[in-house]
């Protein structure tokens, strides 16, 4: 049977602003030795499914640092220490970036999207019924074009590789899967 593996030590690493480098040392229940391993300590997420009255899907396009590209994804964002639970940050990120307010929101899903070095948990919020009240609020390191899309264009967007953000295809998946 599987066990947890014992912290033996814990050391923190570089504090990179967004995120913090740490690095516990560990026992294997199994055969006793210690081994290394590195964790990136960094805040919880959420991402929103904004589907409006007419089921069109509100996407926003953003350029990413790490891949040095554009991805069309969900709007979404860090939980701020601020706020004062994720669905009041759902309803805050999916405002700023796209001027779109959810009056019904609800929880989908909560995952940790790569469990092996992050110990990020991602909550996924499903939003019917928004409408557009204003513009976007970006933050001045973000540039969003907001796009409206047909729900049932999705799973084909997906195939195609044209929409290929890892937390936005498992986010639509799961929706689709539930709602078909």
């Amino acid at each position: 049977m599987i066990k947890p593996w014992p912290i033996i030590e814990s050391t923190k690493g570089p504090d990179m602003g967004l995120f913090c480098i740490r690095v516990n040392r560990c026992r294997s229940p199994r055969t006793g030795q210690e081994h290394d391993f590195y964790v990136i300590d960094s805040p919880n997420w959420v991402q929103i499914i904004p589907i409006t009255s007419e089921d069109r899907l509100v996407m926003i396009r953003q350029y990413r640092h790490g891949c040095a590209r554009i991805f069309l994804e969900l709007p979404g964002g860090l939980i701020d220490k601020g706020d004062l639970s994720p669905h009041q940050t759902a309803k805050r990120e999916l405002l700023e970036e796209t001027g779109y307010l959810a009056e019904d929101l609800s929880l989908l899903t909560r995952v940790y999207p790569q469990p092996a070095v992050l110990n990020t948990i991602g909550l996924t919020y499903l939003a019917r019924g928004v409408k557009r009240i204003a513009g976007p609020e970006l933050d001045v390191a973000e540039d969003i074009e907001v796009c409206l899309l047909e729900l049932q264009r999705i799973p084909d967007m997906i195939r195609s590789g044209e929409i290929n953000h890892g937390q936005t295809v498992m986010a639509l998946g799961l929706y689709l899967l539930l709602n078909t």
